[in-house]
């Protein structure tokens, strides 16, 4: 319906229909009332590699996570900021507001160090349990990472062994067993068919000769992992490939450019909550499809695009 009536009158005429849409169903579906959010930046040495931007895959990292902090959100966010290096990581900054998390990021520097993946995550889904936990807010998790967990300390909580089985199917004990467990209920040790308590988010910076193999040929089971915990905890998993610009809000395919595919992608799912919704529709990742996922896709249509896909809107201004 919502789509016929885009065709026809455009975008401006359909803000207005959405603002209608949103008042109506307002936000009485959401079981949450604020978002608690730690922003886990990964600071090893190879955070340094040079992405076709000429920027490094680390300042890269501090830009996907201020763009991600600037999207408007229905809930209020509180953000903390860690980063992640050599055996342990760094608490940046506590949980404070939009304003103090971007002077945050804007102050962090790159390490030299490997990849403690496993011990930063499970440390941090520890400090979001246990922070305001009278508070019905979402929990989550926001990665950026370019490498496999490689130096986590024996004393972490989620130290073990890499499994030899291939996620969802995870060995007992492994770290990536364990890493599962801590999203999900919270203890390491304790597996359960229970919903997650808490939301990954990943973001992996990558290059085909390194990292990610080539789409004809099986996925990495590091990557499999992340996309398989990001999926089924409600998150969103983002590969950002070297040879490619960083990803625009807006660009729900991910594919480097915000258009017309991203708009009724997005349209689609106009008023629906996430689930059943996919999250790749929810832009500021809010839990529900609506005017602010819309207008952020509008706001920034054409950014990364060549000509091909700045075809107008059928029946726009």
């Amino acid at each position: 319906m919502l789509q016929c009536f885009a065709s026809r009158q455009g975008p401006r005429m359909l803000a207005k229909a959405g603002l209608a849409l949103t008042l109506l169903s307002g936000t009485a579906a959401r079981a949450f009332t604020e978002e608690h959010v730690i922003v886990l930046i990964d600071r090893s040495a190879t955070m340094l590699t040079t992405r076709v931007s000429g920027l490094t895959r680390f300042e890269e990292a501090v830009s996907l996570a201020d763009n991600y902090v600037r999207l408007p959100n229905a809930l209020p966010r509180k953000y903390a900021v860690w980063t992640f290096e050599g055996t342990g990581y760094i608490q940046e900054q506590g949980f404070d507001d939009e304003a103090a998390t971007r002077r945050t990021l804007g102050r962090l520097t790159v390490g030299r160090g490997a990849t403690p993946l496993a011990h930063a995550v499970c440390d941090a889904a520890d400090e979001l349990l246990r922070f305001e936990p009278g508070v019905d807010a979402r929990k989550v998790v926001y990665l950026i990472s370019d490498g496999e967990e490689n130096s986590s300390p024996t004393t972490s909580l989620c130290y073990g062994p890499r499994s030899t089985t291939r996620y969802p199917q995870l060995e007992e004990d492994s770290w990536q067993w364990k890493v599962r467990n801590m999203l999900k209920t919270g203890d390491p040790l304790r597996d359960s068919q229970t919903d997650y308590q808490l939301v990954l988010d990943a973001n992996v910076f990558y290059n085909y000769l390194t990292l990610a193999p080539r789409s004809s040929t099986p996925q990495l089971p590091f990557l499999a992992l992340l996309e398989g915990l990001s999926r089924e905890s409600g998150g969103v998993y983002r590969v950002v490939d070297d040879s490619r610009p960083l990803p625009y809000p807006g660009d729900a395919d991910l594919n480097g450019c915000v258009d017309m595919t991203d708009f009724y992608f997005v349209l689609g799912y106009y008023g629906m909550n996430v689930p059943p919704a996919p999250p790749q529709a929810d832009i500021n990742q809010d839990r529900r499809v609506d005017l602010t996922d819309y207008n952020i896709v509008l706001n920034n249509l054409g950014s990364g695009c060549g000509p091909a896909h700045l075809e107008p809107h059928p029946g726009g201004p």
